[in-house]
């Protein structure tokens, strides 16, 4: 995943997660921005794994970024 320059993909209702596999990363659209995007993060931890929900100037959810989704899912599937 590239990092943020500034511009927003176009909202698309028909492709609403995006992964990418080298940085083992997913973004899930929610629903289109209306106005400045800013994040707030809800979990992290030592290992780099994060998850972040971006909201939009009017407290609209936009998306959810995901860092280390395969380790993630790993640790919350065991318990640990």
């Amino acid at each position: 995943m590239k990092a943020y320059d500034g511009e927003f993909n176009e909202y698309d209702f028909n492709n609403r997660i995006s992964y990418d596999e080298e940085s083992d990363s997913m973004y899930i659209y929610v629903a289109p921005p209306q106005g400045q995007v800013g994040a707030v993060m809800v979990y992290s931890d030592e290992k780099g794994n994060m998850v972040s929900i971006d909201t939009d100037e009017v407290n609209t959810q936009v998306g959810i970024e995901i860092i280390g989704v395969s380790r993630l899912m790993e640790k919350f599937a065991s318990g640990k």
